[in-house]
């Protein structure tokens, strides 16, 4: 569960970073696929002048773990995080709007390091209720 909470933390920095630098800073994070994924996510952002605002904050509810494979379950508090102007870091207001939580199942997979990384991330749009702390 550790991997999956400082990813997103590493995932804001990565955002507003070129991409090969996110690269690096992912990869500790995030393997295969789901790396060159969000590696084109940073390119894409970078395109269209926006980059991350604020920070996502996870409220996991449920882990399964299955041998060298695992789910994260997680009701994600959104609602500090929006998309910003890459040249002024201002917010561009219709990125406030929408759910502030939403239903995430992130997949991970333990590495030959023993670390465990990220291998894909379904978001689902319905709003959710965090788990009680």
């Amino acid at each position: 569960m550790e991997t999956y909470i400082e990813y997103w933390k590493v995932l804001t920095e990565a955002g507003r970073s070129s991409p090969s630098r996110a690269r690096k800073l992912l990869k500790p994070y995030a393997k295969g696929a789901y790396l060159d994924h969000l590696v084109k996510g940073v390119e894409q952002m970078v395109a269209q002048g926006r980059e991350p605002y604020g920070q996502m904050i996870p409220r996991v509810k449920q882990v399964k773990v299955g041998g060298k494979y695992a789910e994260v379950v997680d009701c994600q508090d959104m609602s500090q995080a929006a998309m910003a102007d890459r040249r002024t870091h201002q917010v561009i207001p219709e990125t406030t709007k929408g759910n502030s939580t939403a239903d995430i199942i992130a997949m991970l997979q333990q590495s030959s390091d023993g670390r465990w990384r990220l291998t894909g991330l379904r978001i689902k749009g319905a709003a959710c209720t965090p788990p009680s702390p």
